[in-house]
């Protein structure tokens, strides 16, 4: 469990990065940097451990939702996110970031699994949107708020929702390490043309270098290090019940002692429901799989 909650302050550090970087690196050439990091690292571990062959694609098919993972999954959503952190405050950008969960997988569900919607997750559904109004209601009423910014945070989760669908697609026969290779190796060289169209801009001076260093070794390296270790010790709904509950918080809270920045009421009970909604969503669905046997309890 220690693994997973540190891996969850490692991925709300990103943040704490990306605004020490500021708009010295462009934001598709960060996203990129990550992304094709990240790829790397995955390869790196997986050869450790001698499981090199799982990352092997098996069809034309599982190439295409790799793409698919990587260009919208990974690539859009990295780059929403990003920069929607450079408008907005961290902590707001990140619940926003989270609403997709309860969203995307409600809808999924419905349309996808024709499964029917049940009263607790439209209570959920409410939650996560009641969530969504309260912070852009600080957007709209505080003088530095920016609803470009804010739709940025939140659409990036939207689109983040698609790498639910690949890890679902790949099926069982490969670890979440595994999964991710692919999409984030394809999200990251896809990037380099169109970083090579708009400019290459990097500008290592005032601390942007030491920042991208942290980004990668510390957010990425070490968060999904930590990540593949703690998935060894609990359950995948166990992770991913911490992850929604550390990462929003370290977020905030390193915000707040790392950048000064003041969470208002509205948002803190906007994030509040946000992620109470995610957990809830989560929790009632592992709940249901397992009554009908899909999942072992």
């Amino acid at each position: 469990m220690i693994y997973l909650v540190v891996t969850g302050i490692c991925f709300g550090a990103i943040g704490i990065f990306v605004k020490g970087i500021g708009a010295n690196i462009s934001t598709l050439l960060l996203v990129s940097i990550r992304l094709i990091s990240t790829a790397l690292l995955i390869v790196f571990y997986e050869g450790f451990r001698g499981k090199l062959d799982g990352l092997r694609l098996n069809s034309a098919r599982e190439l295409g939702i790799g793409m698919l993972g990587g260009l919208i999954g990974f690539a859009l959503t990295f780059s929403l996110y990003l920069k929607s952190l450079l408008i907005i405050p961290v902590s707001q950008a990140i619940f926003l970031h989270y609403v997709a969960f309860p969203i995307t997988t409600i809808i999924y569900s419905a349309l996808v699994l024709k499964e029917r919607v049940t009263k607790y997750e439209v209570m959920s559904l409410i939650g996560a949107f009641v969530g969504v109004f309260l912070i852009y209601n600080v957007a709209i009423f505080s003088p530095s708020g920016s609803l470009v910014g804010y739709t940025m945070a939140f659409l990036s989760g939207i689109s983040y929702s698609v790498v639910i669908l690949v890890l679902k697609s790949f099926g069982r026969d490969k670890s979440t390490l595994q999964t991710l290779f692919w999409p984030a190796l394809l999200g990251g060289l896809g990037l380099i043309p169109v970083v090579f169209f708009e400019g290459v801009k990097f500008d290592p001076t005032g601390g942007a270098l030491w920042n991208l260093v942290g980004l990668v070794l510390f957010s990425t390296t070490l968060g999904y290090s930590l990540f593949a270790r703690g998935l060894k010790d609990v359950r995948a709904g166990v992770s991913s019940i911490v992850l929604i509950v550390v990462e929003p918080a370290a977020a905030v809270v390193m915000a707040v002692i790392f950048l000064g920045e003041d969470v208002t009421g509205f948002s803190l009970a906007g994030g509040a429901l946000i992620v109470l909604s995610g957990v809830f969503i989560y929790v009632t669905r592992i709940r249901a799989q397992r009554s009908e046997g899909i999942i072992e309890g």
